[in-house]
């Protein structure tokens, strides 16, 4: 069973995913933001990361950034909570600093189950 990182500021969110992650059979570990985000990667190697990428104090990019330093092979999926603005330049940024995907906080369960399993996947 794999297991996987959310890190997000909303605590609502982080729930909701954890629910939906978990229906889908992955194990859930989560941080309230970027900085103990990525120190439960480094002590905790999960098998893939969702990382909000507008968070206060550290931001998505500089999550990914970070894991990226630490490991290059790290599986990343960012996520934006911006709605229909969506906004492109944090996403553009993400892509370029090596998420593997991006979503939106409103994408459908489905959608980010078959994500999830596509980024472990490796393809």
């Amino acid at each position: 069973m794999a297991q996987v990182l959310v890190i997000d500021d909303d605590a609502l969110y982080r729930g909701t995913i954890r629910m939906i992650l978990e229906e889908g059979g992955y194990r859930v570990m989560e941080a309230q933001d970027g900085a103990e985000g990525i120190d439960t990667y480094k002590e905790r190697r999960p098998d893939l990361v969702i990382t909000d990428l507008l968070m206060p104090d550290m931001d998505g990019d500089e999550v990914i950034r970070s894991i990226r330093r630490w490991d290059k092979n790290a599986r990343i999926i960012a996520i934006s909570g911006s709605g229909a603005f969506y906004d492109i330049n944090h996403t553009d940024a993400a892509r370029k600093l090596g998420a593997a995907a991006i979503l939106r906080k409103l994408d459908s369960t489905q959608l980010v189950l078959a994500e999830v399993a596509r980024v472990l996947e490796g393809s």
